[in-house]
């Protein structure tokens, strides 16, 4: 039986306004009362994801968060972190090569402390947008911590003294549809995750969302076959296709939907609430088979 929720947020959990529908808020709710364990896996840090689990009052049972993609647990009832492997700093320096040779901007996620690399140009270009069309400069990687740090790198070998969490790689969209291989092939010592269009993560080899859900549901006395996980993008993948019940939303990468056991509505649509409600309602073997 399924014992353990895990929910993407960007695309997933939350709407178009990045807000959670009603709808699914109270579905999440009942499956609490349940008994059922719920784990917000993100990409996010711990204070990105705070809008969230808050309302949700994930705080007030043995609920956790899988961060920056499954590189970081916390489990809220034992207020307690679990960290996996981290970027070092010779890593650091492949992937600034990388920067330079496609002309992309990366940012180097190192705790609270965000590191922008990016040519001259790329960073007028940025300040243009911000003038024009109000596109934040740090896209919106402040947010949520008063303590962040959005740093502008040089543009040459920079060496981090501190761990790095993952970088993202950003651009338009077009640019990844014409250099997503070559970008793979060249980051091939690395997991390297389109999880937006314009925005690509780069995390050690190994670290995702799955390898969290794994330890998380072996401490709760789990496996995962007894975890169904809500997805969209490609840094969900593993996640949908290791969980007893993988779900992709309707608007989904049409990678995920492949992978996934049961495709859901829209994340605007009350997608999750709709199978969460199928679930509670002893439809879990219908699900298992695809069928909602």
């Amino acid at each position: 039986m399924i014992k353990i929720l895990a929910f993407d947020l960007d695309g997933t959990l939350l709407n178009s306004n990045k807000q959670i529908d009603p709808r699914t808020k109270e579905a999440i709710g009942k499956a609490m009362k349940a008994g059922m364990h719920v784990v917000i896996a993100s990409g996010r840090d711990k204070n990105g994801c705070r809008f969230v689990y808050e309302p949700l009052g994930l705080e007030k049972g043995e609920n956790f968060l899988a961060l920056v993609n499954g590189q970081i647990i916390y489990d809220f009832a034992k207020k307690e972190y679990d960290l996996d492997d981290v970027l070092l700093p010779e890593d650091g320096l492949k992937i600034q090569e990388i920067c330079r040779k496609y002309g992309v901007e990366g940012i180097f996620c190192c705790g609270y402390d965000f590191y922008s690399y990016v040519s001259t140009m790329g960073r007028m270009k940025k300040a243009v947008k911000n003038t024009l069309f109000g596109k934040p400069v740090d896209y919106g990687l402040k947010a949520g911590a008063e303590n962040r740090n959005f740093i502008n790198l040089p543009y040459k070998e920079n060496t981090f003294t501190q761990d790095i969490n993952k970088v993202c790689l950003v651009h338009a969209p077009k640019f990844f549809e014409k250099n997503l291989e070559n970008l793979k092939n060249d980051l091939h010592d690395y997991d390297v995750l389109l999880v937006g269009p314009g925005w690509l993560e780069i995390m050690p080899k190994g670290v995702s969302k799955a390898s969290a859900l794994d330890k998380i549901a072996r401490r709760l006395g789990y496996t995962m076959n007894e975890v169904m996980a809500f997805g969209d993008a490609e840094n969900d993948l593993v996640m949908l296709e290791k969980a007893g019940i993988g779900v992709a939303m309707g608007n989904a990468m049409e990678a995920a939907k492949e992978v996934a056991d049961v495709v859901t509505k829209t994340n605007d649509e009350n997608g999750i609430g709709v199978v969460i409600d199928s679930l509670l309602d002893g439809n879990e073997d219908l699900l298992r088979e695809g069928i909602i």
